[in-house]
């Protein structure tokens, strides 16, 4: 690509890299000297990601890694997240193998530490949040424009304000762009399915003898769904034993209804050898029959109608202006919008005794009529016998169901995005510039949701009776010429429809129709900055190189609502997760300084010595109240070539609006019972099983448990949170020889310790503390049903969390000119482009005070992917580019390498304990024809390698979804791609 706009300069700045299509740079300036700039191509000053005094070399305290935007040619990709996601730094999130977790959005989570301490900034300003948790979805920003990504470890709070604990993810646009390009891509499985499609073009030019200069882009992508049946890895829902095996499994809410029901014994007529034990299971067949339910061949496998690849279409414009007035006054304008469309899809809606319900649980409140005509005589006689009270209703506590009559839950969310940046820079006297600007963002989700189920009209539609026709009354013994209605006379009139639960598919389309629910609702994210800073590059020189500084004042404010369904937010649903509205906001004002001091200069054993400074107040309008942060780094060359970098810096995280203001919701939370444990068959533990519900006839077995191992988690926000604070420190050396031309060598330590961290403790933490540790502020968040089994969390966020990191990051580049060309073109020649990072520790502790500390490190599981990073955090992770470039042609290899991990319960023993090493490799191939049309394909994953299977938390096991972790290992097997490229 020979794009006809002004990036010589940046270009030579950075590594080699940059001039054969790869890109990551965190070198010296001898790294560049090599390249041929010459003295006043340096003159020239740029501003670098993690500070905004500008200077003529990309060299900073703190480490910069340099994505280029050939490497998005290379991969063929204009989903940003996969070319992040290779990154060694970068541990995968959310992408568009995301389904469940996921909500369509992609996200970047530097160090494993949570998307939310991630700062990702557009052209070095904030930009658009997605929803109240004040998140960016990678999705919005246009790849096209992408001139290169800078990636800062360690925090940058001084600098940028909250949210940058682990460090910035700064896309750099291109500027000044004059011409035309129009882009084109396809990519097909080799399935033949998941079909990705984008079309864009940019158009622009200077004006005005070049002091004006306007741009206007627009790109449409659409991307087809995969589902999880259509690859065979990922077809079956394995289930884990409990024994170190895995089993084709599934949920245990099944389209038969799974139920159990205290006193159903051998006695029982109807019951006689099906149920066996008081408490045992049964299910229903389909002409109401009970039969024995056996977990091992009855679960229901949902996984075939969950995306794979989660379907997704996106229109985007964008448009930039600058003119320059004069040198004191340059105005520049910034617009952007985008609609992004995408669903996901789950299987059919389970409902079972846990499913949330008023202030208690859905198990407290479903009754079946003992005389109803949907069963069997046999079982309307057992279940006679079990009517204590005579009413002719048997309560049910334990059941479990899955309705395929209302159809696969689908959720559609149709966001719309717009910002607008409006600004003036320029110079005010002498060295001394200015640079202002407002910018307003908002997000707008109008998000539809299809396959929920109304409980209150299942519980109305199961209780049903028989109306006499003489009388017009209900009973629930049959009457002569009786006809089966709902027992409650106002369900009746609001339309209620008998509802036969009792067997698979036996529900009417009538009730069917009755029970669905089509929810709506509406979220809004709105995002205003406004910035003013003063620089002066060349203050003033003491001998070794003109001081710079910085001065500004910044405000923020945050502002979000989510409006959930009115049945969500009653809680009256079973489906998706029901929840409380959320609104709420606050507003920041802050005073930032840098200073860049260079103290030695061409002196033996310092051919440069500088060092650097920054600071900023906050004053929060919630209980943050005023923060204080601070950074302080050196850089040192003792000798040509060699250069050590230093800084340390204390960072802080303001809560964001959903942490502060959201509304109660019930998540869904994997927990081993350890009551359920020969363990606790006696000692401490029993007493404390039986002292929080499990009664003492069960303790020590696990027949009082259904086969869910997921529980509701009631969540929402606190507004008393307070900021976490972070210590972050980094050491480096960049390492340029003057004995081989080309090559740059980078090693760099990080340590990075957030105190008072926000979130939730998770389940399996509360259940230890209360369980194992005796702390009973901790049993008082554990709710029991009447029978033992786990029922519901409460699990608010709090700031009392501790996470530790620390790791190294290695990077090496070399170009090696090869001396001829085959193509008669430019000199051939080979690029190698290796970034690997160890990490060395990832800990976590969820209350600061209790004996719980969770060593995530080359781990993976309940407790380290729910609570620290999103996926496994194997100990060493590289990349490696290696690049044939011979005049308007290339060939390029990628090694993707993902290091081992294992499970982080030591203490139980699943299916999958260890998840091996693996490899992907990429190959892609381009030519250019002439200076204005260029060709590439390639293909991914070149060698179809695969996941190893494991159980995902919902199903006794310890993977995501899918039988794995897809946003991390490769779930859709091999894919070709084809790309097109036009300039004028």
């Amino acid at each position: 690509m020979r794009p006809n706009f002004k990036t010589k300069t940046l270009r030579k700045c950075l590594t080699s890299a940059a001039i054969v299509a790869v890109a990551i740079s965190a070198t010296s300036a001898k790294a560049q000297d090599q390249e041929g700039a010459d003295s006043e191509e340096m003159a020239d000053v740029i501003v670098v990601t993690g500070s905004r005094i500008a200077r003529p070399d990309l060299d900073s305290a703190s480490p910069v890694s340099v994505i280029g935007s050939e490497e998005f040619q290379l991969q063929q990709t204009v989903n940003v997240e996969e070319v992040l996601n290779d990154m060694p730094q970068v541990i995968a999130s959310t992408t568009g193998t995301s389904n469940n977790p996921g909500g369509g959005v992609a996200t970047v989570d530097l160090r494993g530490l949570g998307i939310e301490r991630t700062l990702v900034l557009v052209d070095g300003r904030r930009y658009i949040s997605f929803d109240p948790t004040q998140t960016v979805d990678l999705n919005t920003i246009p790849s096209a424009l992408i001139e290169r990504v800078d990636i800062v470890t360690g925090g940058a709070s001084a600098v940028y304000g909250s949210d940058a604990i682990a460090g910035v993810v700064n896309f750099v646009m291109k500027d000044d762009f004059s011409g035309a390009e129009l882009n084109t891509s396809y990519e097909l499985s080799s399935r033949g399915d998941g079909g990705r499609w984008n079309i864009d073009g940019t158009i622009g030019g200077n004006f005005d003898d070049g002091r004006g200069n306007v741009v206007l882009h627009a790109g449409y992508y659409k991307r087809k769904s995969i589902f999880a049946g259509d690859r065979d890895a990922t077809a079956v829902s394995f289930s884990d034993d409990g024994a170190g095996n895995l089993f084709p499994g599934g949920s245990s809410s099944i389209p038969g209804f799974r139920f159990s029901i205290p006193g159903a014994n051998l006695g029982d007529p109807g019951f006689n050898d099906l149920v066996g034990l008081p408490g045992s299971t049964a299910r229903f067949d389909a002409d109401g029959n009970p039969i024995a339910y056996d977990p091992a061949t009855d679960l229901y496998n949902f996984g075939p109608v969950n995306y794979l690849q989660v379907p997704q279409e996106r229109f985007t414009v964008y448009g930039k202006a600058q003119y320059e007035i004069n040198e004191n006054f340059q105005p520049y304008l910034e617009a952007q919008f985008i609609n992004n469309r995408v669903d996901t899809q789950l299987a059919p809606t389970p409902i079972g005794n846990s499913t949330p319900f008023g202030d208690g649980s859905l198990g407290e409140n479903l009754q079946v009529h003992a005389f109803s005509p949907f069963l069997s005589a046999d079982a309307q006689a057992a279940l006679q016998t079990l009517d204590a009270d005579g009413d002719g209703y048997v309560s049910v506590p334990t059941f479990g169901r899955r309705f395929l009559e209302t159809g696969p839950r689908i959720n559609s969310d149709d966001r719309n995005a717009f910002r607008i940046v409006g600004g003036m820079k320029g110079t005010i006297t002498g060295n001394w510039e200015y640079d202002g600007y407002y910018s307003y963002a908002r997000t707008k989700n109008s998000q539809v949701q299809q396959g929920n189920v109304q409980l209150s009209a299942l519980l109305a539609g199961v209780r049903t009776g028989f109306l006499d026709p003489v009388t017009g009354q209900v009973s629930a013994t049959p009457v002569a010429g009786g006809t089966l209605v709902c027992a409650d006379a106002g369900a009746r009139a609001n339309g209620c429809v008998p509802i036969n639960i009792f067997g698979p598919n036996n529900i009417s389309a009538e009730a069917a129709e009755y029970i669905s629910i089509q929810a709506q609702n509406q979220l809004e994210a709105v995002t205003e900055n406004a910035v003013f800073a003063v620089t002066n590059n060349d203050l003033f020189d003491i001998g070794a190189g003109p001081i710079g500084i910085a001065l500004g004042v910044e405000w923020r404010r945050e502002e979000a609502e989510f409006i959930p369904d009115t049945f969500l937010a009653s809680g009256d649903v079973g489906g998706f997760n029901a929840g409380q509205p959320t609104a709420g906001d606050y507003s920041v004002t802050e005073f930032f300084g840098e200073i860049n001091i260079p103290l030695l200069s061409g002196q033996p054993f310092a051919e440069t010595l500088e060092l650097t400074g920054a600071a900023r107040y906050s004053d929060y309008s919630n209980a943050v109240g005023s923060a204080f942060t601070w950074a302080a780094g050196a850089r040192w060359e003792p000798i040509s070539g060699l250069t050590f970098r230093g800084n340390y810096q204390k960072a802080i995280r303001g809560p964001n609006v959903n942490e502060l203001f959201g509304g109660q919701t019930v998540s869904f939370d994997g927990a081993i019972d350890p009551c359920a444990t020969a363990e606790a068959a006696t000692g401490a533990l029993r007493d404390a099983c039986i002292a929080n519900g499990v009664p003492a006839a069960v303790v020590g077995t696990d027949s009082y448990l259904s086969g869910s191992t997921s529980f509701p988690a009631l969540q929402g926000g606190n507004e008393d949170l307070t900021e976490e604070k972070a210590k972050t420190w980094t050491l480096g050396a960049a390492f340029v020889p003057d004995f081989i031309s080309n090559l740059s060598i980078t090693v760099d330590y990080y340590n990075i310790t957030i105190d008072d961290a926000i979130g939730t403790v998770g389940a399996q933490n509360i259940v230890d503390a209360c369980l194992r540790f005796n702390d009973p502020s901790y049993c008082a968040l554990i709710e029991r049903s009447s029978t033992g089994e786990f029922q519901r969390f409460v699990d608010l966020n709090f700031n009392a969390a501790e996470l530790k990191t620390q790791g190294i990051d290695v990077g090496v580049n070399w170009r090696v000119p090869l001396g001829f060309s085959i193509t008669g073109g430019d000199e051939s020649s080979l690029t190698f482009d290796f970034k690997g990072s160890r990490l060395l520790k990832l800990d976590y502790v969820p209350v600061v005070g209790l004996p719980i500390e969770n060593e995530c490190a080359g781990r993976f599981g309940r407790t380290c992917s729910d609570t620290v990073a999103f996926g496994p955090t194997p100990k060493w992770r590289h990349s490696m580019r290696s690049t044939f470039r011979d005049g308007p042609g290339f060939v390029s290899f990628l090694w993707r390498y993902i290091g081992s991990s294992r499970d982080d319960d030591d203490n139980t023993l699943y299916a999958l304990e260890k998840l091996n090493a693996k490899s992907y490799f990429d190959l892609t191939m381009g030519y250019d024809v002439n200076d204005n049309l260029s060709f590439a394909v390639g293909v991914d994953n070149i060698f179809d390698t695969g996941f190893q299977p494991g159980a995902s938390t919902q199903q006794g096991g310890n993977v995501q979804q899918s039988n794995t972790y897809p946003a991390t290992y490769d779930v859709l097997g091999r894919y070709f791609s084809a790309s097109a490229r036009l300039r004028f």
